[in-house]
């Protein structure tokens, strides 16, 4: 079963310069190099199948969107509440940032390590993605990138 990573993997491969989605200002290069980005940090931090679980607080934007598909490259479970998560982003000062002040910006920035790809290897369609509205999704519950990274 391709996952909702795989596809944008194939997209930035593909049609690099295409909009991720056409509300959003985001090249599938650029999704796919930030988001790495975010998963390289938040696998260093902990994050991944079976580990600690993180918030997003944020209205629908394209950081959103990157904070979203980095943890789902990490295999990280994203809850709906702070208090559930080991780590929160929310918008501060209009910028998404974690509950330490550490701004996504500068995450997506940061530099990718080894541990990205070999994550992939750790992820299956059966892995625990999201919880929205009360409800577990998995990975292969996402069909579309748009999915993935909806409210």
């Amino acid at each position: 079963m391709k996952l909702a990573i795989d596809r944008l993997a194939e997209d930035a491969e593909r049609v690099p310069l295409t909009l991720l989605l056409p509300r959003f200002s985001l090249s599938n290069t650029e999704a796919w190099a930030q988001s790495g980005s975010v998963a390289s940090w938040l696998i260093a931090q902990g994050f991944g199948p079976g580990a600690l679980a993180l918030a997003v607080s944020a209205p629908d934007s394209a950081e959103r969107a990157v904070l979203l598909l980095g943890a789902l490259r990490a295999g990280a479970l994203v809850v709906e509440a702070a208090g559930e998560a080991a780590l929160a982003f929310a918008v501060q000062g209009g910028r998404l940032a974690a509950s330490g002040g550490i701004a996504l910006a500068a995450l997506a920035r940061s530099s990718i390590d080894a541990a990205v790809a070999e994550r992939r290897l750790h992820i299956g369609a059966d892995t625990p993605a999201r919880i929205i509205r009360g409800t577990c999704r998995c990975h292969g519950d996402f069909a579309t990138i748009a999915e993935a990274v909806a409210d």
